[in-house]
């Protein structure tokens, strides 16, 4: 059900989506296969420590825990009602949470808008808001937070900690960025799961992810968006302190169709172009693929914004920097000549290349360079104050020592942090390239393995800082 604005009770309670002291599971089992079991699993295998309350009318107990057979039999307050029951039963449950004045209701059951039940819903819904007890749901997979030591939902694992918030529609894209995040080092914050959003909306975990002292960023996935002059406001307000990125996805003939058949979402008389007006006017940097769409989170996440075009490419791959210079052109950004943003640069640079290398921008110091090399140009660029952003390219040789360059770029992004440059990697090769990258993002430089990758994450960044601009008139 739409929303015109963030509501002002839904986000004060949505630290109980995520930090609650007591949760009643409602639906909880005793059978390893059920969405009861592997919440209880999740939350104490992953170091929980408020109180759990199992609900099932047919146990004692459940995971050796004292079972009760409604909430209202619940001795002490709760904070969360985890909801795992068929559909039929679930107006009773939320009755039962209102009576308990629980804070926050979250429902995993499916078999609601999506296969047709929208009144069901919308009725659900209704009584929700007439109560005042946010509802987050129905058709999703769960939320949690590495930094909290919480997983609720049926997930298997938490995200490792880092400056990412998701807000996703989809639980099986949300599983794969969690997958992604143990993998390849993608730091995320918290995650949450809005299946049909029929109430909590991402405006108003938008405006929640600005609050919260780990996220850096925040990464919303949509199928659709009812509310998006909740959403725009939320955005508006946000972006000035933090960057907001969404992938949009269910546009295609088809996909309007998968779209509502998954999450209820309805995207019948919308195209692209509503929605790049929609980010646009929002101040939402707006990503096209699944991997675009974390490659540029991660690099908003960690790298403050870019301030100009002037980024100097430093590599010993002539192939990477002409991939480079292609791609920044295709996303309408070119690259400048070295000459075009500090002729002094290009002589200082010289000197850590030799006479066959170039100094055009990409800095192209030979597959025979070395760490010194790398170390003297690198720290030439970042000490210019006309070079505003870093883009180191790195392809192993039987010469380059990438665990040795490795160091050093870490070492000289510390060194220099402080002048608020953007420091980024691509590392295109083997094992010794993916040890870099994951050694890399451990310490706060997005990196990736491919130049299309790393431009895209650049972009990025100068699209942000343009935002800024813009919303801090």
């Amino acid at each position: 059900m739409k929303i015109n604005v963030p509501r002002k009770y839904v986000i004060d309670n949505l630290k109980y989506a995520l930090n609650p002291a007591s949760i009643a599971v409602v639906g909880a089992s005793r059978y390893d296969g059920k969405v009861g079991y592997k919440v209880i699993e999740g939350l104490n295998k992953w170091g929980y420590k408020g109180t759990i309350y199992p609900v099932n009318p047919r146990a004692e107990k459940v995971h050796g825990l004292k079972a009760y057979k409604t909430i209202t039999e619940i001795p002490g307050p709760v904070d969360l009602v985890f909801v795992a029951v068929p559909a039929h039963l679930v107006k009773m449950i939320l009755e039962h949470a209102v009576t308990k004045k629980a804070k926050i209701a979250v429902i995993a059951t499916s078999a609601f808008k999506e296969i047709g039940r929208g009144v069901l819903q919308d009725e659900l819904t209704q009584y929700c808001r007439d109560n005042k007890l946010p509802l987050i749901g129905p058709n999703l997979v769960g939320m949690g937070s590495p930094y909290l030591n919480f997983n609720c939902g049926f997930i298997p694992y938490l995200p490792v900690e880092g400056p990412v918030a998701m807000i996703s529609q989809s639980g099986a894209n949300l599983l794969a960025a969690l997958g992604t995040s143990q993998m390849l080092n993608f730091g995320m914050s918290f995650f949450v799961g809005l299946g049909n959003k029929a109430d909590v909306d991402f405006s108003e975990f938008i405006a929640y992810g600005a609050e919260d002292k780990n996220t850096h960023c925040i990464s919303t996935y949509i199928e659709g968006l009812d509310c998006p002059e909740a959403f725009m406001q939320a955005c508006q307000s946000v972006v000035p302190k933090k960057p907001v990125v969404a992938i949009k996805v269910g546009g295609s003939q088809i996909g309007v169709k998968a779209a509502f058949a998954h999450t209820a979402s309805e995207n019948e008389g919308t195209n692209d172009a509503h929605y790049d007006e929609i980010f646009e006017k929002a101040g939402v940097i707006r990503a096209t693929t699944w991997q675009e769409f974390l490659d540029v989170s991660l690099a908003l996440g960690l790298q403050p914004p870019l301030k100009s075009d002037n980024v100097v490419m430093i590599t010993n791959g002539g192939g990477s920097g002409l991939l480079s210079c292609d791609h920044f052109e295709r996303m309408n950004m070119p690259m400048r000549e070295l000459k075009d943003i500090s002729p002094q640069l290009v002589d200082r640079i010289r000197a850590y290349m030799p006479m066959f290398g170039s100094p055009l921008n990409p800095v192209d110091i030979s597959g025979t360079a070395s760490p010194k090399n790398y170390k003297g140009a690198i720290t030439q660029a970042v000490r210019d104050p006309k070079v505003d952003a870093i883009y180191g390219s790195i392809c192993p040789t039987s010469v380059t020592d990438v665990s040795a360059v490795t160091n050093i770029y870490i070492d000289i992004y510390d060194t220099y942090k402080y002048l608020g440059k953007p420091f980024i990697m691509e590392a295109q090769g083997g094992e010794e390239c993916n040890e870099a990258i994951m050694k890399l993002r451990k310490h706060g430089i997005p990196a990736y393995p491919t130049p299309e990758q790393a431009v895209n994450a650049i972009v990025a960044l100068r699209k942000y800082g343009k935002i800024k601009e813009k919303f801090n008139k």
